[in-house]
């Protein structure tokens, strides 16, 4: 009685896998990591790492300070 229940679902089983397969519901693992790999790629290109952008803020520091001393220089030599 069981394998009658298996029959007469086999059908619909049979399209909903076909189904699945003509979409590509499913993936492989290759086509995940050539998809991750084009995902990366375009990230590295559009966005800043965390490395360049503490590399900025040590600089922007640095001008910082640099501008200051500029300015207390200026002060000093030409104050009231």
């Amino acid at each position: 009685m069981e394998i009658d229940k298996y029959v007469e679902f086999a059908p619909i089983l049979i399209v909903i896998i076909l189904f699945a397969a003509q979409t590509r519901i499913f993936i492989t693992p290759e086509a995940l990591e050539k998809k991750h790999r084009e995902i990366m790629n375009e990230c590295q290109g559009r966005f800043a790492s965390i490395i360049y952008i503490k590399e900025l803020k040590n600089q922007w520091g640095e001008i910082k300070e640099k501008i200051d001393k500029i300015y207390d220089y200026f002060l000093q030599t030409h104050g009231d």
